[in-house]
This record gives C-alpha cells, structure tokens and sequence, in this order.
C-alpha cells in the first residue's frame, strides 16, 4: 500500500474514532490451531485423518463440520461422530469453506453492534465466494484463474467491515443505520467516521494474520476500478461476483452479470448465466452454510417481499369478508363454497327476506350491454317448495344507457322511479310482467372505480321506496360489489394456485433429479451414492450374492488443468464418465465421488470378474487424447479395488469401511506409480496387491 497501515490509518484524522484505528494490533491474532488448518488446507494431498487430527484442536469447528455431516442436506442414514468421518461425507471442497470461514468467524464473535448482522455478511461472503470460484472455471484468459484462489478471495474480501465492528461497534453501528440501501454510501461514510475504508482495515488484518498478499490484495483493490496492478484480474472477478451477491441479497436477479466485466475476464456470456442459474439453484444450501458458520440464519434486505404481495391479497380479501360480516344476513354469505350465480341469488334471498318489495334483480356488465345474472320474486322466496331448484333465469339484455338499469350503469348514480306510470325514464316494454309496476329503484353495483351490474327492485305499488330504502340500498350494493369482486379473485385465486401447484410439482421432480446427478457428468453425486450403498451392501449379504468396489482417481489431473485449462479438464472428466458407463452394468452404481475421483459399486461380481472391469477401465482411458498438436499427451487412472474371493459367512461392512479399502488400495496404487489397480482382497488377508 506505499506505507504501514497503522501509520497510514493514524493520519486520517485527529478525532478519537479515526485516531484508535492505530488500535489495530489489538485485533486477535489467529490461533497456532487455526495457522495449521490453514497450511493443511492448502495442501491437496492432505490425508483426511492428519486433517481431522487438526480441526479437532478447534472445538466449535469439529462440531459444525459433524453437524452439517448429520444434517438432512447430506440424507444420512446412520449418525457421524467424528470428523474424520464427516470429512469423508462432507468432502474437502466444502470442509475447506466452512473451516476458513469458522476460522475467521471464531476472534469476532460478539453481538455489540446490532446494525451488523453476522449471517447477512457470511451468507454475502459466501456467495461472493461461490460465483467467483465458479466464474473463474469459466475464464479463457492464460494464465488461468485458479478457482480455489477465487473463492477464498471472494470469502475474505470484506472481513474490514467485521474488524470494524468488533473494533467500534457502537460507530459502525451508527453508520450502518445511517447508509441504509444508498448505493456507495456505506464505503463513503466508513471513509468519513473512521479516516479508512474497510478495505484497508481487512487488508491491513489479513496482512497481521500472515495470510497469502493476493487475499490482501484483493480486499484492499476490489472496489478500486483504476487499480491495474499485478492482482487486477482477481480483484475485478471479486468485484463481479460481490456485486452479484448484492443483488441476490437485495433479491434482484434480473441481470446476471456485467457483459463487459465478463469480457475482460474472457468469461462468454452465456457461461455468466449458466454460472448465475445454477449458484441460484445451489442458494439454499449456501443459506444454510452461512447460518451454520455465523450462528445465525441469513436474512435477506427484503425477505418479506413476495410473502407480503401475497398477503396484502389475502388481507384484502379477509378485510372484505370481516367487513361484510358486520352486516347481518349478507355478510353471512360464504363466498367460498359459490359459485358467482350462486352468490348473487344468496344475495338476493337475503334482499327479499329483509324488505318490502315485490322483485329484485340484478344485471352485469358485459362490454357495452347489462345482462340478467339472478332475479328472485316475492312468491319465490315463500314457496312451499323451497328444495325445488330455482326456475331459470329469463335473459334480458339491456344496453347501457337504456332504461332505469342501463342510465344506473351510465351515469354511476342511482335512478328511482316513484312513479312508472308518470315517469319517461321507465321503458314500460322492458318485460310483459313488468306492467301495472308501480315503483322501481336501479342502484349501480360498484367497486372502486368499475361497474360491475345494477341491482333493479321493484314493487307493484307507487311511491313505496322510501329515502331510507335508498340509502339502504346504497349500502347494499356497496357491500355486494366487494362481495362479487371477492369471489372474483378468489376464483382466479383457486385457479392460480392449481396452476402454480403443477408448476411446483415439474419444478420438484426436476429438482429431485439434479439432486442426485453431477451436473458436468451426468453420473450420480456422492450424497446419492453415500444414500444407496447402504442398501445394496444390506441386499448382497442377504442374498450371499458378491461385492465388489472401485475407486477411480485420474492421476495428475492438476497438471491438465494448469497446462490445458479447466475446460479441456471439464472435457476428461465427461469423456471418462462415459467410459465408465460402457464398461459398467445397469445395475451398478457409477457416482463422481469428487473433483477428479470416481466410485462404480459393482453387484454380483467376484474379485476376478471386477480385475477385468478395472482392467477395461484402465485401458480405455489410456486412449483418451488430451490436449492437440504437439501437446497432445495420454490420460491414465489408478484405481483401487476392493472385494471378496467368497460370498459365505461374508462379514457386512459399513459403507465408510468398504471406501476406506478401496481408497487405500487406490493410494498404494498411486505410491507405486500410478496407472494401475491395486486390490485389497477383504476375506484372505496377505493378498493385497
């Protein structure tokens, strides 16, 4: 950075906040423990155990990598106790995540800064931390980005703002309630209170803790777009994937990634999507690995925002039935049960049982004509025959303007009609029964600002409505078009809920699918493997039927990728997939078992009979090209095997003894140099070859 961190801090400014950043020394040191996770971790040869052995002096660590061994993600069928173990279940890929995190996690853990929420900023690291690790698969530019470089980047680049506030909660608090959602601000105003950026605090603290300069670098430049120095590239994958992490957490996906960003990066934009869908596929379970490491679940900015839509929906229609049962017999109506004719002609008994008229209908709107939806009489409603069903409707079409009912539609008012015989308003031809009617009253059936019918009453007598009949009715038909329009939306409500339950169901069927297959190879995951193995150990030694097991690692398979790119790696991998698929049976279980390892169960074979499979294994991948031109060079395997020459008295083994034997196999394998299977032969010790 050109000076001492804590010199350049200190000259920031003269006030009490900006002059302690001098305090940084007083930051924790990392723990010996944790130095040494560290340096195991970035060992890719470290044996499970030797790292088990480690993480078991951190405490709180060992535990979080047993829980989420036991957890549902990984559809345990028997409890892991101990690391060792959960490292094998978990794999190393996600151990190295969660121990770097926890690690780091550990010296700040305190709750005095309420404003910064420890699950919202290790779920934002974490992604940060994915996409870079994912994006960087996908870069063309050479030398290539090294993906596991990426992630940590990714996963450290704000650790500032933590030091922050395990240094100066109380100030960082209040700039964090001050920043709100304001794009740039929360930089701007650390840079303000405090004399530095975060960026500088979480340089300066991984530079004390002795971590690698690229992860200091990055921290510190990141955000920097004039920064051209020799960690450029990383810093603006960071930058990417912590601006996609923003977005995601302020539940805004709409634009993956920046196209230029991408180009600069030599990342295609079609791989961006890609990379964007399917770390959006994996979110829940990142969720779950940031509430694991912080302690606490994740909350987005705006985690409500699809849950309120739907229940302001739900709250309109709950406040339109609750209002509509403080009136008597109307609000008594069960809109759910219904159907719209239904509705109306509940509406209309309730009219006729409660006021003094002769017939009451009601007419809806239909583009630019008023159509008779119910209607119900006076000798009707007091049949004798009340079980009968209602006579039909006899349909009367009235254009809007025409008559009492269609001016009621026009002009939105109500029109009352004392008097038929003296009023012009009144069209004497509307029906044949309408003659000798006296008194006829058309109030418009509104909600909001749409008309939705006209409710017509009618009596044989003139001047029978009263201007309480009117004022009453006002309020009817009020409360009937909020009853109509409820029943509406809850009808479209139903159906869109059918709608949204198929759409679910393909969208769960298809998920449980990619649950259980590795997305580049198309064989099965290790979860599915680990789930399923069980069962078929428990079957063979039911039916004294054979066992046998391979473990398949493609010998230096780093070397490909650093010298032909992840791409021509990602191409091995497929090709070698395939081969194992012809070389195996239906019955067998293939899985990728990590980065370059596969695993093929094979049911009913003999030790002889799975020697000949590996050996068909083994010969068909020596064939594989890899590379073009001059560069081109051969592909070979180790493969461990292990199995039994006898299937009576066969003592059963547990899924993690049966991988154990083949694994060690596999690396005597590798030790006596590679390209070959070695064999350990459960039931006749000496063997072992």
């Amino acid at each position: 950075m050109g000076m001492d961190v804590n010199t350049q801090l200190s000259r920031a400014g003269t006030d009490s906040v900006s002059a302690s950043l001098a305090l940084l020394d007083e930051l924790p040191q990392l723990s010996t423990a944790v130095s040494q996770l560290f340096e195991a971790l970035s060992d890719d040869d470290i044996d499970r155990h030797r790292l088990a052995g480690i993480i078991d002096q951190c405490p709180s660590l060992a535990a979080k990598l047993v829980g989420l061994a036991n957890s549902a993600y990984f559809s345990r069928t028997s409890r892991i106790n101990g690391v060792s173990d959960a490292i094998f279940v978990i794999g190393f890929r996600t151990v190295r995540s969660l121990a770097t995190a926890t690690a780091l996690q550990e010296p700040f853990a305190n709750h005095r800064c309420p404003a910064f929420q420890p699950g919202r900023f290790w779920l934002h690291a974490v992604l940060t931390g994915h996409v870079a690790r994912e994006l960087a698969k996908k870069s063309s530019h050479r030398p290539s980005l090294n993906p596991d470089e990426a992630f940590l980047s990714g996963l450290l680049h704000g650790i500032g703002l933590m030091a922050l506030a395990h240094l100066f909660p109380e100030d960082l608090n209040r700039v964090l309630e001050q920043a709100g959602q304001q794009p740039g601000a929360l930089s701007e105003q650390i840079q303000q209170t405090f004399g530095a950026t975060h960026h500088i605090v979480g340089a300066a603290l991984l530079k004390r803790w002795h971590l690698p300069e690229l992860f200091s670098c990055t921290t510190e430049h990141y955000a920097s777009q004039d920064y051209h120095g020799a960690c450029w590239r990383i810093c603006r994958l960071v930058a990417l994937a912590h601006d996609w992490a923003d977005r995601v957490i302020h539940q805004d996906t709409g634009t993956p990634f920046d196209p230029r960003s991408l180009n600069l990066l030599g990342i295609e934009p079609e791989d961006g999507e890609a990379v964007s869908i399917s770390c959006l596929e994996q979110l829940d379970t990142l969720t779950g690995l940031a509430e694991l490491i912080s302690g606490e679940k994740p909350q987005f900015c705006n985690p409500h925002v699809v849950a309120d839509a739907a229940v302001e929906l739900k709250d309109r229609l709950v406040d339109t039935i609750e209002s509509l049962s403080s009136l008597s017999a109307l609000t008594e109506i069960d809109i759910q049960e219904r159907s719209e004719k239904g509705v109306l002609r509940g509406a209309l008994k309730v009219l006729m049982a409660n006021q003094d008229m002769q017939r009451c209908s009601i007419f809806l709107v239909e583009g630019d004509e008023l159509l008779n939806a119910a209607g119900l009489s006076w000798s009707e409603q007091n049949t004798k025959h009340a079980e009968k069903p209602p006579a039909p409707v006899v349909t009367h079409r009235f254009r809007v303007g025409e008559g009492l009912i269609g001016l009621a539609a026009q002009t939105g008012e109500m029109q009352h009609c004392r008097d038929c015989t003296a009023d012009p308003r009144f069209k004497a031809t509307q029906t044949d029964k309408d003659a000798g009617l006296g008194s006829i009253i058309s109030v418009p059936i509104c909600f909001q600002d749409t008309t939705l019918g006209v409710l017509n009453i009618s009596h044989l007598q003139p001047n029978i409505f009263s201007e309480w009949d009117e004022r009453f009715l006002y309020v009817f038909c009020n409360m009937l078009g909020q009853l109509i329009t409820s029943n509406r939306l809850l009808r479209k409500m139903e159906h869109e809920i059918e709608q949204r339950t198929l759409e679910l169901q393909v969208a769960l069927e298809r998920a449980e699918s990619l649950s259980i297959l590795d997305g580049l190879t198309g064989v099965h995951n290790r979860r599915y493997f680990i789930s399923n193995f069980s069962t078929l150990i428990e079957q063979c030694a039911r039916y004294e039927h054979k066992l046998a097991l391979l473990m398949i690692d493609i010998d230096d398979f780093k070397q490909i990728n650093d010298s032909y790119g992840h791409l021509e790696g990602d191409r091995i991998l497929k090709a070698i997939a395939n081969i194992l698929k012809q070389c195996a049976r239906g019955a067998d279980i293939i899985a990728r078992f990590g980065g370059e390892e596969f695993i093929i169960a094979l049911q009913d074979t003999e030790c002889e009979g799975a020697h000949q499979v590996a050996s068909r294994i083994l010969e068909q991948i020596r064939r594989l090209p890899c590379g073009q031109g001059e560069q081109q060079r051969g592909i070979t395997v180790s493969i461990g095997l292990s199995c039994y020459t006898q299937t009576f008295n066969m003592p059963i083994k547990t899924p993690e003894q049966w991988i154990q034997e083949a694994d060690d196999a596999l690396y005597r394998a590798k030790r006596t140099g590679k390209n070959r299977i070695s064999v350990h032969v459960a039931d006749t010790p000496g063997k072992n070859r």
